[in-house]
């Protein structure tokens, strides 16, 4: 019992320090964003195809799958969404090329489809809230993902007024970028309470009948 005691520990201390590593040093700030406000998801639709669709992609998602779940017409997403000759039933891809990128960028550009699920929204808020102009270099550089390759799409504005607005503006592309990795969470979520209900009433249920089938007896 005492080595297994060890082998315990010693595998959760591994795991803390695997974690912190992957964490870094750097702290996140809270996404806070409400998956279930429409709004806002309309709002980060529409901000992610004005700031982030000349480059990034969500593969994984149509036009017609977001028009659906955000409320819209097929009509009207393409109209907010799309480019030109685009139709209801393609694919979410950004206008630039892979050549281009690489050219442009020396890398291949992500896409985003699934970055909700991988780095978390707090990431994403804080990623890119973290932007800053290296003097040095005159380029842009972020303390969440140390020489990246991208601009900053989100710069923040000077003025202490327009700061809640800017941060609402980062919440709903961040709140997006949510839905896109997961369409059905919320729908998920809702049935797992209900699986949970009934499973919390089967058990009152099957327990009771137990104890029906097993008070005459003695034991």
């Amino acid at each position: 019992m005492k080595k297994y005691n060890i082998v315990i520990v010693a595998l959760f201390l591994i795991f803390n320090h695997v974690m912190a590593v992957a964490s870094g040093s750097v702290h996140l700030e809270r996404a806070n964003n409400i998956l279930s406000d429409k709004t806002s998801l309309q709002k980060g639709a529409i901000l992610f195809a004005t700031r982030c669709m000349s480059c990034h992609s969500v593969k994984y998602m149509r036009y017609n799958r977001v028009a659906r779940d955000l409320g819209w017409t097929d009509e009207e997403v393409l109209k907010k969404l799309g480019k030109v000759n685009n139709k209801v039933v393609d694919n979410i891809i950004g206008s630039m090329s892979e050549t281009v990128a690489q050219a442009a960028f020396g890398t291949k550009i992500p896409d985003l489809s699934l970055i909700s699920r991988l780095k978390g929204t707090d990431y994403i808020f804080s990623f890119l809230r973290s932007f800053e102009l290296n003097t040095t270099t005159g380029k842009w550089d972020n303390r969440v993902f140390l020489g990246v390759a991208m601009p900053n799409i989100m710069p923040k504005p000077k003025d202490e007024a327009s700061l809640e607005k800017y941060d609402e503006d980062v919440r709903n592309i961040v709140n997006f970028l949510e839905y896109v990795g997961e369409p059905a969470k919320l729908k998920r979520q809702h049935l797992g309470w209900k699986v949970m209900l009934f499973l919390f009433i089967l058990f009152i249920l099957v327990y009771l009948l137990k104890r029906e089938y097993w008070k005459d007896i003695k034991h």
